[in-house]
């Protein structure tokens, strides 16, 4: 059974009190589980879309440490090994393929292969809307990615006319 809380944890004491990381997981994480559930996901790809949730950032800091460049094309290079380690600690090894999948391909709007990276990409851009300095213009920007119609509703919310 996998343990998703040691995942958290893990995943949480890896970033090392890195504050904006931090809590930008929690964010992501807790926005994912409420749409996996709102959404009716299956119960074993909500499982996976936390677990991916929990990681999907996880190689930025050993990206900016390695390449002084966290951006999504070294972290895509980087994340499976990473995700791979957390992933295996924690009990999550038959899932390791979809997760990984998950996390490398989470900026990748264009290879979306199922509602589970669906909602883990919505629940992302959702966060960050309330990371931007105008969560209204980033709102507008990225809501035409959205299908699900929670985070469709929870997006609209920082739109303001």
């Amino acid at each position: 059974m996998p343990n998703e809380a040691k995942l958290l944890y893990d995943a949480l004491l890896y970033e090392n009190g890195h504050l904006r990381r931090t809590q930008h997981i929690l964010k992501v994480y807790g926005l994912a589980k409420m749409l996996g559930e709102l959404e009716n996901l299956p119960t074993h790809e909500q499982e996976n879309l936390r677990a991916a949730a929990i990681l999907h950032d996880i190689a930025i800091k050993f990206c900016k440490e390695k390449y002084d460049d966290g951006c999504p094309a070294n972290q895509r290079k980087e994340a499976p090994a990473l995700a791979r380690k957390f992933l295996t600690a924690c009990g999550y090894a038959e899932d390791l393929p979809r997760i990984t999948k998950m996390i490398v391909l989470h900026h990748c709007y264009d290879k979306i292969d199922g509602k589970d990276l669906q909602l883990l990409v919505e629940a992302d851009l959702i966060a960050g809307c309330t990371e931007e300095d105008d969560p209204s213009a980033h709102a507008k920007a990225v809501r035409r990615l959205f299908k699900s119609s929670s985070g469709l509703a929870l997006l609209d919310t920082f739109i303001k006319e």
